[in-house]
Order: structure tokens, then C-alpha cells, then sequence
């Protein structure tokens, strides 16, 4: 599976079997998590079952299933920090997606005290993301959680401002946009707004309202690199609200 077909497999997995992972899995997932560290300098920490035995507890409301397994996002607690945990940690998800397994960017629902990684004084858990194997069938509490969610989805071009409308911009930056309506968002707002003028593209937060909207800016720099590139542009983003596409 490619990238882009995890892009168009993956959801925001709420269920999850008992079934642990297999080592086999975990070795895989634990290679990628080092090579995640060493590309970003940033402090993902891959937990499972045999680190502490301890489960990751989620909401009852929102989840189902006991999760083992869970990548811990840990670092000071600034919008820099968080808009490269959105583009890095989308790049775990999008890796555990090829590989047949669930995932979901959590940041509030679940107990921070059952995360069994050690802070430094300058350091918190930003978000988690639990990682397993997912029912046939996703419960029916968690499909109406799911369907509530996607009925916020926005119009591709209310995340867009150009010289021209979306329809006449070129086909890569369609194609960018396209890819980031499919991403994960907190309760699926999409804050991130595409400007394209003079000073070139610019991924911006023109309404955020919170903290968590600077990971969502990294996860949609990254789905919009990877749909810009089915249509032949490869590029990368500066960080931050004023970095451009280049």
C-alpha cells in the first residue's frame, strides 16, 4: 500500500480488539518511530505491551477496546513543537495505516496518568496515538461518533484563496487540497486555509481558535505534499503560518 492509498484506507480508528499486536508488527513500527526521531528531533515514544504492561486509557464514550500499543508525542508545550508533531506524527499513522493497522490522533480523551513515559520539567504529552488491530466492524456508537464528524467535512474550496477560484488553480495544488479534506482534524474542523499570491503558496491559520489547530497545520503540510506530488510537484513547507511551498 502507498502512501497515497493510506490517505484514502484510513480513518479515525475508535475500536480496537483485545488482540495484541504481533512482534513481528512492533518491530516494524518501532524501526519506523527511530527513524521518525532521527528526521525530526522530536520525542515519539512507541509503547506496547511488553513496555510497562500498562493500557492506554481512552474514553469510554468515544473508544472501545483495550489499547496496548500507542505512540506518546512528548515535548514542550509551544505551537513550533506542535505543528511538526501534525506533520511527523501523521507520517506514523499513514506507515501503520499501509500495514493493515487503526489509529487516531487523540489529544484530550484519555487519562494522561495511564501514559507510562517519563516527563522532563520542560516537557508534556501532547497528543497520543493508540495503534491495533480493528474490529471487522466498527461498533455502532463509534460509526455515529465517525458520521457526526465527517458531516462538519468542508468544501475543498473554503480551504482555499488564490488569483483565481479553485477550480482554475493548477491541478497540483487541487490535488494538495484534496488529500488534506481527506486528513485527520481536531473534531474534524480543518482550520488550515491554502493562500496563494504573490509571495507564493502559503498553508495558513487565518481563525484558530486552539492550540491543537498548529497539529492540524502539520498534518495538512504533509497530506498536501503527498497529494501535490500524484500530480508531478514535489516540494516541502518552511515551518509555521507564513512558511511557503517550495
Amino acid at each position: 500500500m502507498t502512501n497515497t492509498e493510506a490517505i484514502d484506507t484510513r480513518i479515525s480508528c475508535r475500536a480496537y480488539t483485545d488482540e495484541p499486536l504481533d512482534e513481528g508488527t512492533l518491530d516494524k513500527l518501532r524501526t519506523y518511530v527511530d527513524e521518525l526521531v532521527a528526521e525530526s528531533g522530536l520525542r515519539f515514544v512507541l509503547v506496547g505491551p511488553s513496555d510497562g504492561g500498562a493500557t492506554l486509557k481512552l474514553s469510554g464514550r468515544m473508544f472501545s477496546g483495550n489499547v496496548s500499543t500507542y505512540l506518546a508525542l512528548i515535548g514542550p508545550d509551544d505551537n513550533d513543537t506542535r505543528e511538526r508533531f501534525g506533520y511527523y506524527g501523521e507520517k506514523f499513522v499513514l506507515y501503520a495505516t499501509t500495514l493493515g493497522l487503526g489509529t487516531c490522533w487523540v489529544a484530550g480523551t484519555f487519562d494522561r496518568a495511564s501514559v507510562v513515559v517519563p516527563l522532563a520539567d520542560d516537557e508534556v504529552i501532547h497528543d497520543v496515538i493508540p495503534v491495533g488491530n480493528a474490529p471487522a466492524k466498527q461498533p455502532f456508537a463509534q460509526r455515529t461518533i465517525r458520521a457526526g464528524l465527517r458531516r462538519r467535512d468542508k468544501k475543498p474550496e473554503t480551504l482555499y484563496q488564490g488569483h483565481t477560484s479553485l477550480a482554475h488553480a493548477p491541478a497540483w495544488i487541487r490535488a494538495g487540497i484534496q488529500s488534506v479534506i481527506k486528513g485527520p482534524s481536531a473534531v474534524n474542523q480543518q482550520p488550515v486555509v491554502f493562500m496563494h499570491d504573490a509571495r507564493g503558496l502559503r498553508a495558513t491559520l487565518p481563525n484558530a481558535k486552539r492550540e491543537v489547530a498548529y497539529t492540524d497545520l502539520g498534518i495538512a503540510k504533509l497530506h498536501f505534499e503527498l497529494g501535490a506530488a500524484t500530480e508531478g510537484m514535489h516540494g516541502s513547507w518552511q515551518w509555521g503560518t507564513k512558511g511557503v511551498f517550495a
